[in-house]
């Protein structure tokens, strides 16, 4: 028999939703055989895990990998060597760059560039285009997924218009590709701006986007959703509100929802400690709310859990102007340790983690990834449950070196990063080349 390209010898998969002992024999990037170890096939090349874990390759449908004239702050090498060192093997990437990804021209320059530096899978968001009839050649251009700003729209579309919301997402429904939203109502914030716009504290400017603009917009934004059925899956929920809002929802339409960790961690008593370091869009809010989102993993309301990678420099972050100081955090390094501190701690289970992580967001993504099985990728993250240690944003591979979780201790850490049987990330460092993984052209998911 010939040889196969790679075992994978002594871990416990996670397959089938349980983890099992097994060994894993991968051909041509796929998954060919489970088995124990003395059933597998000859393979050219061994790699021995010694009983730790084997996930699913992440997938984070919510990253800001910047590149293009933002690259001063990430670009597609730093972003996917920070999503390897975290055990993403997919991501997603928004399309409010500089210049924006809102028309045929800019999404294509955005995959050429990224051909030649990702080091992880990448697909690439489309901003709702500037215009109405260019949304189905961002389709065919290789657009995995379409994004509207409620609050700051990207596009030269009046989207505080309905008829303009309900014919671009009538189009996007006809491609077929989900819509993501971010839902905070644009008035709303821009009154609260003029009200307080002498002020100078970062907790003045984090009242300028209340709960009240997150309903407000899923009030207007669900019955759209509704009569156009696009499907639709909104970001960063950040209210107890909202997850009512959108399960109510699901009865008649397709619509999903994430959280992020931060979200679901850190409350605005953090913007006390951490200043404009803890700012983010929409804000953090009361520990009540972190509770209600916790609780609404549990018992599966909310979707995915996505990190909202929004990386900045430390000399923007800490401006004196408030005002200029853009919202965000670098997240791919910090999400996984955080989720399996919680799985640790009894608060999630170890199905719910790869469900939220990994098999949701790439069913509801339409991507062929998110499980192992036979005849599926070979996209794998080796985890070792038990490494404790203290988060350090000194140690990202991201540009951005700052985080809100700094000096957080938690239990679980990603060892080893495989896409398509090809080790990625080893023990923190990275030995891909830039360049050596694929642009996810639709769902199209290249070796």
């Amino acid at each position: 028999m010939q040889a196969v390209d790679l075992n994978i010898v002594g871990g416990k998969v996670y397959i089938h939703g349980d983890f099992v002992e097994a060994s894993l024999a991968v051909d041509d990037g796929r998954v060919v055989k489970v088995a124990k170890e003395p059933n597998l096939p000859r393979a050219d090349r061994e790699i021995k895990v010694g009983g730790l874990l084997v996930l699913p390759g992440l997938v984070d449908v919510h990253v800001h990998l910047r590149d293009m004239e933002l690259s001063y702050k990430e670009d597609f090498y730093t972003g996917t060597c920070a999503a390897a060192a975290g055990g993403y093997t997919t991501i997603l990437d928004m399309p409010n760059t500089k210049p924006p990804t809102t028309n045929p021209l800019r999404l294509k320059e955005r995959i050429q560039k990224a051909r030649s530096r990702v080091v992880v899978r990448v697909g690439l968001y489309s901003g709702l285009p500037d215009r109405l009839e260019d949304i189905p050649e961002m389709a065919r251009l290789g657009a995995t997924a379409f994004k509207v700003y409620l609050h700051k729209p990207i596009t030269k579309l009046d989207t505080s218009r309905d008829d303009i919301l309900i014919n671009a997402l009538s189009e996007i429904a006809k491609t077929g590709l989900p819509v993501s939203i971010h839902a905070e109502d644009a008035k709303t914030i821009q009154k609260l701006k003029k009200e307080k716009q002498t002020t100078k504290s970062i907790l003045d400017r984090i009242e300028t986007h209340p709960p009240e603009a997150e309903i407000k917009a899923l009030k207007r934004i669900i019955p759209i959703i509704e009569k156009t059925k696009a499907k639709t899956h909104i970001c960063h929920i950040s209210t107890k509100q909202s997850i009512k809002i959108i399960n109510e929802a699901k009865r008649k339409t397709e619509i999903t929802c994430e959280a992020t960790p931060h979200h679901l961690l850190l409350s605005e008593e953090t913007v006390q400690k951490w200043g404009t370091f803890a700012f983010m869009d929409p804000p953090l809010r009361s520990r009540d709310v972190c509770e209600a989102l916790l609780e609404g993993l549990r018992l599966g309301l909310i979707d995915v859990v996505a990190s909202d990678h929004a990386p900045h420099t430390i000399e923007e972050k800490t401006q004196e102007d408030v005002w200029s100081v853009p919202p965000g955090i670098p997240g791919l390094e910090t999400t996984l340790p955080l989720m399996l501190t919680l799985v640790d701690r009894g608060v999630l289970s170890w199905r719910l983690l790869v469900h939220l992580l990994s098999t949701r967001p790439a069913e509801i993504f339409g991507l062929p990834v998110g499980s192992i099985e036979v005849g599926g990728w070979a996209d794998l993250v080796v985890v070792d449950a038990k490494s404790k240690y203290r988060i350090d944003p000194a140690n990202f591979h991201s540009k951005a070196h700052y985080s809100p979780f700094e000096g957080w201790e938690v239990k679980g850490k990603p060892v080893m990063t495989l896409i398509a049987g090809k080790t990625i990330m080893r023990d923190g460092e990275i030995l891909a080349r830039p360049g050596e993984s694929a642009v996810i052209l639709g769902r199209k998911i290249n070796s």
